[in-house]
C-alpha cells in the first residue's frame, strides 16, 4: 500500500538524511577544491552554511501522506461506490467536496470523526508546503480555525507526522468497516 511507502521510506529519509549528512566528513583538500570554508566539517554543516535546513524533508512526508489519502479515496470510491459522474483532476484533494458529494449523500459524514479533522489539517499543511514553502498565511488560519502567526513556518515535527499517519490508519480502518 502506498501509505506504507510514505511511512517507511519518505518519513525514514526525513529523519535519517540529516544523520547521514553528519557522517559525511569533508577532508581539508576536498574543502579547498570545492571552495567549502574550513570550519565546515561535514555535509550537514554545509547545508546549514548554505542557509538551508532539513525541514523540506518533513514537508515532503506530509505531501506524500496526503497524496496517499487522495489516491486512497479515488480507488475506494471508484471501486465501492456507484459514481458515474466525472470528477475533476483535483477532486480528491478537496476533502470537503469528497465528503459532501460522496459520503454525506450515502448517509456518512466524515466530519463526525476526529481522524478526518486531522487529515484535513494535514491537507492544509500540504497546501502551504507546496504553495508557500510551509509559511502560514491568512487562508491557512481561516481554513483550519487556528490563529497562528502569519508568515511563520508551520512546525512539522515527528509528533505531527505520526498523528497524521494515525489518522490515515483510522480512515483506512473506517473505510474497511463500511
Amino acid at each position: 500500500m502506498l501509505h506504507n511507502i510514505t511511512r517507511n521510506v519518505v518519513f525514514y529519509s526525513s529523519d535519517m538524511t540529516p544523520i547521514d549528512h553528519q557522517r559525511r566528513l569533508f577532508d581539508s583538500e576536498m574543502k579547498t577544491v570545492l571552495g567549502i570554508p574550513q570550519e565546515v566539517n561535514n555535509m550537514y554543516e554545509y547545508i546549514l552554511f548554505l542557509g538551508s535546513d532539513y525541514s523540506r524533508l518533513k514537508m515532503l512526508t506530509i505531501v506524500s501522506a496526503c497524496t496517499d489519502v487522495e489516491f486512497l479515496f479515488k480507488q475506494y470510491i471508484e471501486n465501492y461506490f456507484d459514481t458515474s459522474a466525472k470528477k475533476s483532476k483535483n477532486f480528491y484533494q478537496r476533502l470537503d467536496d469528497v465528503n459532501n458529494q460522496i459520503f454525506v449523500i450515502k448517509g456518512i459524514d466524515l466530519n463526525d470523526f476526529s481522524f478526518f479533522s486531522r487529515i484535513k489539517l494535514a491537507f492544509q499543511v500540504r497546501h502551504i508546503c507546496i504553495h508557500n514553502m510551509g509559511f502560514i498565511d491568512e487562508g491557512f488560519n481561516q481554513k483550519t480555525g487556528l490563529d497562528l502567526p502569519i508568515d511563520s513556518k508551520f512546525d512539522i515535527n515527528n509528533t505531527f507526522i505520526n498523528e497524521t499517519f494515525e489518522a490515515i490508519d483510522q480512515l483506512i480502518g473506517f473505510l474497511d468497516s463500511l
